[in-house]
């Protein structure tokens, strides 16, 4: 694209007042950040990868420089060039001797290779190679790690397996709490280290992080398996394979899931009787009524067959959704979107509330809902009986009110974290991290 046409796109976009100030994935206060279309949610969360090592501020705005406010096609060119420099950086402190500069490198290289892919199509092979790149980054990192970072092969279905990295909070094979943690729909898995594993460490628990099959990077090892909305079998699986870990205390394992993921945690407390403790980040009932709300419809009311048609084109939240082929990780890639909407209406939690026997931790951003559904969101809650249950509502004050509280992962962890050292009774505090 020339650069006028670049500068009329960018005026345009800015200058347009979109339904999406409402959405789950914008910010609502904080506009230091650098966009305002779904680039906003994307942005924000790179940046506050620095808490973890993550990213650099400067070298997040300086990427920043070259995105065109709303233009998917602007967003790889402009981290791609990033993510070589700082990983060809890796590669000669590395060469040298120099292992801690190394690390660091590597591990904000492979966040910016995560970067390249988030607006690219997964059948762009670009897509391939950011998640490639990513996780053979992430391994050089874990390599480097004390605690090490040790890359597993959770055994699934039918001889395939799903992809993880163990962390051990203490010696080798002494028993600790362990935390499993997962994703969402365009997370890839090593993007859950800053989510919840970097902060589970730092108080000594056992982490396990995964993907299940239909998540980003997934796909590319199994193609023909999607995304399944009986979450319980495939977490199933991940809590087998914990109990196979001698570092593992059995009556101490929690499971945390972010997004699409706080519906796949809440639906598998419901079977999963293994769980100490769940976290849902925040909790999804029903997979159709989230989808809805960000595509822009009404879902308290019918849809119309007819969705196509109706979608508004200044919605980058729902533009990145429908192209950014989560719907084809769900095995409807040539269906409609109303037939989609169909099958995700049979992911839900509706119902079997009274199920789930576990403490439940609920994390919500304010920016999540509107003050009515807000209150629905409470009320549902309540339906869940264990007396330790917790609805935590983050705010725009607390600098954490964007989805999933990425915004703040300090924050978030802190909260998280000092709510499952209750839970469990976990008082161990590491004097060093």
């Amino acid at each position: 694209m020339k650069t006028t046409e670049k500068t009329k796109t960018q005026e345009k976009l800015a200058g347009q007042a979109t339904a999406e100030n409402e959405s789950i994935f914008r910010h609502t206060a904080g506009m230091a950040n650098r966009f305002k279309s779904h680039m906003d949610f994307h942005f924000t969360r790179t940046l506050s990868k620095e808490a973890y090592g993550g990213v650099s501020t400067g070298e997040c705005f300086e990427a920043a420089s070259h995105i065109v406010d709303g233009d998917f096609e602007t967003y790889a060119p402009a981290w791609q060039p990033l993510a070589e420099r700082i990983e060809a950086k890796g590669w000669e402190c590395l060469e040298k001797g120099h292992k801690v500069s190394a690390r660091e490198a590597f591990m904000r290289a492979a966040v910016y290779w995560g970067c390249v892919a988030m607006y690219t199509k997964d059948t762009d092979p670009l897509t391939r190679e950011s998640c490639m790149r990513t996780r053979s980054l992430f391994k050089e990192v874990g390599k480097l790690s004390n605690p090490i970072i040790e890359p597993v092969d959770i055994p699934y279905e039918n001889g395939r397996v799903m992809k993880g990295y163990f962390i051990r909070g203490g010696a080798p094979g002494e028993k600790r709490p362990t935390l499993l943690g997962m994703g969402g729909g365009e997370n890839y898995l090593e993007e859950v280290y800053f989510q919840c594993g970097e902060g589970a460490v730092r108080r000594g628990y056992n982490v396990l992080i995964f993907e299940v099959p239909g998540q980003k990077a997934a796909i590319w090892e199994n193609p023909d398996l999607f995304l399944r909305l009986d979450a319980e079998v495939p977490v199933g699986y991940v809590v087998d394979y914990a109990l196979t870990r001698h570092e593992v205390a059995p009556d101490r394992i929690a499971l945390i899931g972010h997004s699409v993921g706080g519906y796949y945690v809440t639906r598998a407390a419901c079977f999963e009787k293994r769980l100490a403790a769940c976290i849902a980040s925040p909790v999804v009932w029903a997979m159709q009524p989230q989808m809805l709300q960000v595509l822009g419809f009404d879902n308290t009311k019918p849809y119309p067959r007819d969705m196509e048609s109706q979608i508004d084109p200044e919605n980058t939240t729902a533009k990145f959704l429908l192209e950014g082929d989560f719907r084809a990780r769900c095995g409807h890639a040539n269906t409609t979107i109303a037939e989609w909407m169909d099958y995700l209406g049979t992911g839900s939690v509706l119902g079997m509330e009274d199920k789930i026997s576990c403490p439940v931790l609920n994390m919500v951003g304010a920016g999540e809902f509107g003050p009515e559904r807000l209150e629905e969101e409470r009320r549902h809650f309540a339906m869940l009986k264990n007396p330790k249950n917790r609805f935590n509502l983050t705010t725009a004050e607390e600098g954490g009110e964007q989805h999933c509280t990425e915004n703040n992962l300090l924050l978030k962890n802190q909260l998280e974290m000092d709510w499952l050292d209750e839970i469990l009774g976990w008082t161990n505090n590491p004097t060093s991290f």
